[in-house]
């Protein structure tokens, strides 16, 4: 996939230099530091920490109740205290296998383009470092999180979702959860 140089211009025109102040892994809002990941992300973290599954992530907090079943679709890193588990001394000890929320943050690309998150490292430069693998990470994000949702999709297309027990719905399959 290569990027184009419109988004590349966008990101350098941004100006963004991260502080490290740690904000975006911390809660400033109910849910502001949410941050949604896959199942290769979580086997990347549990390879790299050593922690168990269940150490690491707990299903996106947004539940549908519905007939009897009760369902939301994907996984969260786990917080404590209203910041992010991974955060220490403002440092993310994860950053190797960070996922690609965090590796791309502030920045979002979407169908329609590219969004840029409130952040104290927007326009403290001139221009974004390193734009042209920013933006090539922008690109791979929206190709696994675009995968990640046409795997759910087939899912739900050929399996039922289970009455009477909480589940989370993720690219792999229906998994039940035991929180």
């Amino acid at each position: 996939m290569t990027h184009s140089l419109s988004l590349v211009g966008a990101i350098k025109e941004t100006g963004f230099s991260c502080t490290r102040c740690g904000t975006c892994c911390k809660e400033s809002e109910p849910g502001s530091n949410l941050v949604m990941v896959g199942p290769e992300e979580i086997s990347r973290i549990i390879e790299s920490s050593g922690l168990s599954f269940e150490d690491i992530v707990e299903p996106y907090p947004d539940r549908i109740q519905e007939g009897g079943k009760d369902y939301t679709f994907g996984w969260v890193l786990r917080r404590k205290n209203d910041q992010c588990m991974f955060l220490e001394r403002n440092r993310c000890i994860i950053y190797e296998v960070r996922p690609w929320i965090c590796r791309t943050y502030p920045f979002m690309l979407d169908n329609s383009g590219l969004s840029v998150h409130p952040c104290e490292g927007i326009r403290t430069v001139n221009h974004t470092e390193d734009a042209q693998e920013m933006a090539l990470n922008l690109e791979k994000r929206l190709e696994y999180e675009q995968d990640q949702d046409d795997k759910i999709l087939k899912i739900l297309s050929s399996h039922s979702i289970p009455a009477g027990k909480p589940v989370v719905i993720d690219a792999e399959g229906i998994k039940e959860y035991h929180g």
